[in-house]
């Protein structure tokens, strides 16, 4: 079989049992680290990613995630109606909304939570969660709430008891002093989503929550638009809006939490790196050491004929073979790991760890180890490149 010169040479080098053993050693160390590298970068980046999805599932999914409003939080409906939401294709639900915050007062307890006021008719992702109760219950002028199921525990309160909901920022001004706007409720369901949301989070019907707040007719706090990746809300944010209206989005009141998890997955990136940095030091001074070792047979080859360019592809074809062997080992056995992580069993406190594989981040891995393989070699092959064979035979 007809193989190129300098290809047949540079593997000969790289994979011959007489090479030194120093040499080889060093040589193995940088792919090992390349691999673990590669692993380490894998997995680390799919679990992050799996714990953001968690955490958009499970959080994102329940609050507004963007909402269409003005400065004062009031929109008349006649004034302001859903066609004014601009156009977008990541836009899946729009809806009403009347939301603000609310004490919640209990025979057993006092507490503060988040209302949301929603028309009982409209999507609301909440519904697969609700245990007891249904949200056809929330019917205007009834007055009834549903509540999370560890709020309810906290308040000592079931289906069926009744909540005091304050609003003080519908506060009025009396002969005695400034009394919140205030009404008992009835809790006519209890949803579970295993997360804060049961606590900080209550439903009741727009009607009934626009009167707690003492809103006009046909007012609500904004347009609430549900989207399919909560996380790409720069997609919606930076659009134009008319005159004295405004975007709110979840990162007022979630963003540090997801830019903590955003920092540390960035963290650990880098620091996996290092790793890979190493393996690539690794990969010059291996090759830096067969270059000094490889002197008389290089000026030999020169002196057949063997140009400055194929002097250089042999060493490149050397030292970028453990990168690249590595590459490929440790991208997909970080691949193998991330993709049946939940199936190995392996947990954090308890929690199995999740897991979502980005192909794309996968093939940025394995292409940025590629080329670290082949820069990595390039000086040691410009010097092998450079040696004069009547000085490295002077001796000889």
């Amino acid at each position: 079989m007809f193989h190129p010169l300098p290809f047949y040479i540079g593997l000969r080098y790289a994979f011959s049992r007489k090479a030194d053993n120093f040499g080889r050693f060093v040589s193995w160390l940088s792919m090992i680290g390349i691999i673990l590298g590669a692993f380490g970068l894998i997995v680390i980046m799919s679990v992050m990613n799996g714990f953001e999805n968690e955490m958009q599932r499970n959080i994102l999914q329940f609050i507004p995630q963007a909402q269409l409003t003005t400065a004062d939080h009031r929109l008349s409906l006649t004034t302001y109606p859903s066609s004014i939401v601009p156009a977008n294709k990541h836009i899946m639900h729009i809806t009403p909304l009347v939301t603000g915050d609310a004490i919640i007062q209990s025979p057993n307890n006092l507490t503060m939570s988040t209302m949301i006021g929603i028309d009982p008719q409209e999507f609301d992702p909440i519904v697969p969660y609700l245990y007891d109760g249904k949200l056809s219950d929330l019917k205007q002028g009834k007055y009834n709430i549903i509540v999370g199921s560890k709020l309810a525990e906290s308040l000592n309160v079931s289906v069926g008891d009744k909540l005091r909901l304050m609003v003080t920022d519908a506060s009025q001004i009396t002969p005695i002093g400034k009394i919140p706007s205030q009404r008992i409720f009835k809790i006519s369901g209890i949803f579970s989503v295993n997360r804060d949301i049961d606590q900080s989070i209550i439903y009741l019907n727009i009607h009934d929550a626009a009167r707690l707040l003492r809103y006009p007719d046909n007012t609500i706090t904004s347009w609430r638009l549900m989207l399919d990746n909560p996380l790409a809300i720069d997609n919606i944010v930076s659009q134009s809006l008319p005159k004295n209206m405004q975007f709110e989005d979840w990162r007022e009141k979630r963003g540090e939490l997801f830019q903590a998890i955003s920092m540390e997955k960035n963290v650990m990136a880098l620091l996996i790196s290092l790793i890979v940095i190493v393996a690539a030091f690794n990969i010059i001074t291996s090759l830096s050491l067969l270059v000094m070792e490889k002197q008389n047979e290089i000026a030999i080859l020169k002196t057949q004929g063997l140009n400055r360019h194929r002097t250089m592809l042999i060493f490149i074809i050397q030292g970028a073979s453990s990168g690249i062997i590595g590459s490929v080992i440790g991208c997909l056995f970080g691949l193998i790991v991330a993709l049946y992580l939940a199936k190995f069993g392996l947990s954090f406190a308890g929690i199995p760890l999740p897991s979502d594989v980005n192909f794309q981040q996968v093939l940025t891995v394995f292409l940025a180890l590629f080329l670290l393989s082949i820069f990595a070699t390039l000086y040691p092959a410009y010097r092998a490149a450079n040696i004069q064979p009547a000085e490295a035979l002077r001796y000889e």
